[in-house]
């Protein structure tokens, strides 16, 4: 990753117009000028403009997302930013190691870093849409900060490795939207055998995404996966008819 136009910041469900507007600022700071909001609980005020102190532009061209995988969609990897870890993401790194591994990235990869309400900080819900963790190594007697802050740190980790000249093939990850297709069709296939807890199904499936997330999957790795499903479809149907 040698540019960082490909680097979005991902808000979901901000409640306070001059965090928005703060995030704003640190973003510009740190020449970073994507901004998502998703399904923000606030109108972007006075307040949001002058908490920016200049970025307006950055608050003008935010993109808004009623849902998270709506917003998450056109992205090739996602990182959710949090305090806490969950059991089906192992893929949990500081933002200095963040940095270093979105440095072996191409520069065509979309890359979304995605925080949280300020209340509560990415739900589950939330975190089954993301492929990484990161997390700021804060005091952990008080790790709760403040939402630009944790976006400014985060955003100058990867300024200062955006540089960095990947050694060998760069990684092209499919899109976000494809591995979900994907997932979701591998779903309906195994509550069709059986295999999946019938009152909750997504229990699996978290680890089964992220097991799909640590294999980096490119393009053609998806398209052999979606044609097993296929031919899985088409065998499963014999069966049937032979019953």
């Amino acid at each position: 990753m040698n540019s960082l136009d490909q680097l979005s910041v991902v808000l979901v469900e901000t409640q306070s117009a001059g965090n928005i507007g703060s995030v704003a600022r640190a973003m510009k700071n740190m020449g970073l000028g994507r901004l998502v909001l998703v399904n923000p609980q606030t109108e972007l005020s006075g307040e949001a403009r002058h908490r920016a102190c200049g970025a307006d532009d950055v608050l003008e061209n935010a993109q808004r997302s009623a849902t998270l995988p709506e917003a998450l969609a056109s992205f090739h990897l996602s990182i959710g930013t949090s305090s806490r870890s969950v059991d089906w993401i192992p893929t949990v790194l500081r933002p200095s190691e963040l940095a270093s591994r979105l440095a072996e990235f191409s520069a065509e990869q979309r890359v979304a870093l995605v925080f949280g309400p300020e209340r509560t900080g990415l739900t589950n819900e939330h975190l089954q849409h993301c492929q990484w963790l990161t997390t700021i190594p804060t005091d952990p007697e008080f790790d709760s900060m403040n939402l630009a802050h944790a976006v400014a740190i985060v955003a100058y980790e990867i300024r200062q490795r955006f540089s960095a000249q990947p050694v060998g093939r760069t990684l092209r990850r499919v899109g976000l939207e494809q591995v979900e297709e994907f997932a979701n069709g591998l779903q309906q296939c195994l509550g069709e055998i059986g295999f999946l807890n019938q009152q909750n199904p997504q229990q699996l499936m978290f680890t089964l995404r992220q097991m799909l997330s640590r294999a980096c999957l490119e393009e053609r790795d998806v398209s052999i996966l979606r044609g097993i499903l296929r031919q899985w479809g088409w065998y499963a149907g014999k069966l049937k008819e032979r019953q």
